[in-house]
């Protein structure tokens, strides 16, 4: 008998004692809004450059989400009335937005997968000179700040008379824009 009651008192005794709490949801929660508040220094000032914008919709994140070096502008969605002036003009608002902050490349991806690489520090100067400098000339020569992927150049620089040179950059753009968004999305 005096086992049964020793048996009984141990068996309230773990049923009674306190469980270890369980924090990994906790930190699963903070690493959530950690991700949440560090993507928003770039996706909010985008958004907010945006806003009047309404023929195509155009975000900002950090690669995988956590890269503090490599920032990622997505096309998200096309409307049929868009220009490749247009999203010109979108992508330059986006560098403008940022253009306080540094990056080694800026993927410039159409529905999260990635398209073309521009360099970081062309992307910056996009944003700080947007306001002075002619966009026509920016729309022409930006292709030779672009990369494939993979880091192989996507464009080439040309050379020549004046009227050569640009006829090539103005066949680059246009491939730029199918290549970053219109192929996809007017097939």
């Amino acid at each position: 008998m005096t086992d049964n009651i020793e048996a009984d008192a141990s068996r309230v005794a773990a049923e009674s004692a306190p469980r270890p709490a369980r924090r990994w949801p906790y930190w699963l929660g903070g690493l959530l809004a950690a991700l949440v508040a560090w993507n928003a220094t770039v996706f909010v000032p985008v958004y907010q450059a945006h806003a009047e914008e309404s023929d195509a919709s155009m975000i900002a994140y950090r690669r995988w989400l956590i890269s503090p070096s490599h920032l990622v502008i997505d096309v998200r969605s096309v409307e049929g009335t868009q220009s490749m002036a247009g999203m010109d003009r979108m992508l330059f608002k986006a560098a403008e937005a940022l253009q306080n902050h540094s990056y080694d490349d800026v993927a410039l991806a159409y529905r999260g997968k990635t398209r073309l690489l521009m360099d970081g520090a062309y992307f910056q100067e996009i944003g700080a000179t947007r306001q002075t400098q002619n966009p026509i000339y920016t729309m022409r020569t930006m292709q030779e700040h672009l990369s494939n992927p993979d880091g192989t150049p996507a464009f080439g620089e040309w050379s020549g008379g004046w009227l050569g040179v640009l006829g090539r950059q103005l066949e680059d753009h246009n491939e730029f824009h199918r290549r970053w968004w219109a192929n996809e999305q007017f097939g």
